[in-house]
């Protein structure tokens, strides 16, 4: 058994740094006492070692979680002018501070700890510069999706606002190639809303990718949000949905394809915190080379959130005898009438599906790519938005193609 082993964090900042960085961006008051105390939290939490709660059954080996130096988020929005024409506002997180200020206190100071990444959270909280706000009015029905391309920046914080009766579909794609970055999500769906968000993570093969995303769902609405993963050495996420109102509803959906050394840990919760609500989710990992998965998934059910209705479940594919999967499931229910059922495979490709593949004059390694295909396709589809998740396809198509027989 490993000893215990500290992850070295060379700490780029002090309070005066965060201070400074607030006052040259002529930020009000209350953002920057926000940002120091995000900070005085940072230096509070522990270092997380190979026996810390949500860390432990990673290598950190080869892989570089020092704190990197602020620097600002390079986003390009794609919103067409008809949509900026009903009021659809995307801009950078800075600015709308300023312009939207309500708004973005109420998610800014909203309490964010994070089940595995409270200490790099309170850092991204602190450090941010530029970041992505976007707001679709009450009432607004749109029909494409808008896209958020982030292209660089450590820690990069995206708000997220959908009024009361909207409909809209958001693409978050991560492509930064620095050495660690640490972003944040906030969304907040109102009531009788309906969000498809999909989190695209395609950062550089080097590169170590952390992600706390968080979202309050109002009465009757909707939220979907699918969490897509191929590039990082190291990518950990905290996934958090809270069903704060009557009817409120929530489809969780991932993806991973993995090869190398790569390693990709998601945490997520499914919080029923009123009555009649639903959560569903379905994570899946497709793992090839030496590649590795760790879920472990949370369902809260609040004690006066009675007929909830939660099911989870996590499935691993693994392309490579060297590949390996860990999943855990956990559950907290305090309300006594509620649906809660949830599980979990781990194994290979299926023999006898590689046989009838075969015996309809399909080689292995043809077969072994449609069954991944399959595999994928399911949870696109359950992401109800063809032309959201279009490009994930795509994007993904490659790396399948390259695939052998086992």
């Amino acid at each position: 058994m490993r000893g215990e082993t500290d992850i070295t964090l060379t700490i780029t900042l002090d309070r005066a740094a965060v201070e400074a960085l607030s006052k040259q961006a002529n930020e009000p008051a209350w953002l920057r006492e926000l940002r120091v105390g995000a900070f005085d939290r940072f230096e509070k939490i522990a270092e997380p070692t190979d026996r810390t709660e949500g860390w432990r059954r990673l290598s950190f080996e080869s892989a570089d979680l020092a704190p990197a130096a602020p620097e600002p988020t390079v986003v390009r929005f794609g919103i067409s002018d008809e949509q900026r024409a009903l009021g659809v506002v995307a801009m950078p997180l800075s600015l709308a501070a300023t312009e939207h200020e309500p708004m973005v206190r109420d998610a800014l100071a909203k309490p964010r700890v994070g089940h595995t990444l409270a200490k790099y959270s309170a850092l991204a909280q602190s450090a941010w510069q530029g970041g992505a706000f976007v707001l679709v009015p009450d009432g607004v029905q749109l029909t494409h999706p808008i896209s958020i391309e982030i292209e660089a920046g450590a820690y990069p914080w995206i708000v997220l606002v959908i009024g009361a009766d909207a409909r809209a579909s958001i693409i978050e794609t991560h492509r930064e190639r620095g050495s660690l970055s640490s972003g944040l999500v906030d969304i907040a769906a109102g009531a009788g809303s309906r969000l498809t968000y999909a989190h695209v993570q395609d950062v550089g093969r080097s590169s170590v990718a952390f992600s706390h995303q968080h979202a309050r769902v109002a009465r009757g609405a909707k939220l979907v949000t699918l969490n897509f993963g191929m590039g990082a050495r190291l990518s950990k996420n905290d996934v958090e949905v809270e069903l704060l109102g009557q009817g409120a509803e929530s489809d969780m959906l991932g993806l991973v394809f993995a090869d190398g050394e790569q390693q990709f840990d998601y945490h997520t919760l499914q919080g029923h915190r009123s009555p009649d609500t639903r959560s569903d989710l379905l994570y899946k990992s497709a793992l090839n080379g030496a590649s590795h998965s760790l879920y472990t998934g949370i369902i809260i059910i609040d004690r006066g959130a009675q007929r909830s209705d939660a099911y989870q479940a996590n499935r691993n594919l693994l392309l490579s005898e060297h590949a390996r999967a860990d999943t855990e499931p956990k559950l907290e229910i305090e309300a006594d009438d509620v649906r809660c059922t949830h599980g979990a495979t781990v194994g290979p490709i299926d023999d006898e599906q590689l046989f009838y593949l075969a015996s309809r004059g399909l080689d292995p390694e043809v077969g072994s790519r449609l069954i991944v295909e399959g595999f994928f396709q399911e949870v696109f589809e359950k992401a109800g938005d063809a032309e959201l998740v279009r490009p994930l396809q795509d994007t993904v198509a490659p790396h399948i193609s390259r695939l052998g027989a086992r």
